[in-house]
């Protein structure tokens, strides 16, 4: 029983500290430490070496080459770019899947985009990137596995560690808002029409797009 508790704990040290990295609380290159974060968090060393070895596995923390201290995973423009790749096969593979998919399945892309406008109403920049990742994740739902999804939210968990740092500044980002959100339902109206091409034109774009702007966050351009 003690065995499963500690287990436990450390699940939950783990997901705080996801989200505080999700959340840009914890910066790319951020030091982490078991001493800091057990002291923090009021949990045994143990405990927090587990949650913190989660992490590292999931690739949101990696060690220094040259200290071996832990950090907040810092991505470069190539693996970026690589999850890019990675995101248009398995994304605009869904797109070609919607053509046999169900009522139910494209109405779940819809709803999707549905949930980013109340984000662009609310003027809520976390939410709106939350909402964004929802819809690809929709897409890529679209494709019927289990393990295909599994493996883009691991993708999208990623790239959040760059795309968190640039959508929130919210300057940049309420100025296109409205446009981006356009676009979005435009990709599900054609979606759900059953315009596939045009489905795959509209999200081969944005994604290009958005590779550029993220690979240059990466390179310390943004």
């Amino acid at each position: 029983m003690g065995r499963i508790q500690r287990e436990t704990v450390a699940e939950k040290s783990a997901a705080i500290l996801r989200e505080r990295i999700l959340g840009g609380e914890l910066s790319p290159g951020t030091p982490v430490t078991e001493d800091a974060v057990a002291e923090d968090l009021g949990a045994s060393r143990a405990t927090i070496r587990q949650a913190l070895n989660t992490l590292l596995m999931d690739g949101l923390l990696t060690r220094h080459p040259a200290t071996r201290v832990l950090q907040v995973t810092t991505l470069s423009p190539e693996e970026v770019r690589d999850i890019y790749r990675a995101r248009r096969f398995l994304e605009l593979g869904g797109v070609e899947a919607a053509a046999h998919a169900s009522a139910e399945q494209l109405e779940r892309v819809a709803d999707a985009v549905r949930e980013l406008e109340k984000t662009v109403h609310s003027h809520d920049v976390t939410g709106f990137v939350q909402a964004d990742i929802r819809c690809h994740v929709e897409v890529v739902e679209l494709l019927g596995s289990r393990h295909l999804t599994d493996a883009h939210r691991h993708l999208m968990e990623k790239l959040r560690l760059v795309i968190t740092a640039t959508e929130q500044q919210e300057a940049l980002v309420r100025e296109n808002l409205k446009e981006r959100l356009a676009v979005h339902k435009e990709f599900a109206e054609l979606l759900v029409a059953g315009e596939v091409g045009r489905a795959r034109a509209n999200l081969a774009a944005r994604l290009e797009d958005a590779e550029e702007v993220v690979a240059a966050e990466a390179a310390g351009g943004g």
